[in-house]
């Protein structure tokens, strides 16, 4: 199985953001493997991958607008189910966190379905 350019980027994106995050996670001193943080992890990240990298910007399926608002819902609801369980995970370190793993999330989506054109 030949490895084309674009799933090169893909798995760059993905190797970067790992390196990247192990930086921030060290900076905002953030346990990485707690599983807490591991599901916040990924719910952003994959958040950022399917509604603003595939159905945002590559099928177009909806509005890049209403894609930043479904993506606010699922953050606001989240840490309001986080502030009910008493876990204060909200401060200005984890929302640039946050950002930043969306951005991650959208950006590694936007080169995945390159690859499948």
């Amino acid at each position: 199985m030949e490895i084309t350019n674009t799933m090169k980027l893909f798995y760059a994106v993905l190797g970067m953001g790992v390196i990247v995050f192990y930086f921030v996670d060290s900076a905002f001193h953030i346990d990485t493997f707690s599983l807490e943080m591991l599901t916040h992890k990924l719910v952003r990240f994959f958040i950022g991958f399917a509604i603003l990298s595939i159905w945002g910007w590559y099928e177009e399926k909806i509005s890049i607008k209403i894609a930043l608002y479904i993506i606010l819902a699922f953050l606001v609801s989240d840490d309001i189910f986080d502030y009910i369980r008493d876990i204060d995970s909200l401060s200005f370190e984890m929302i640039i966190h946050d950002l930043l793993m969306l951005a991650w999330g959208a950006v590694a989506g936007f080169f995945f379905m390159r690859r499948l054109d």
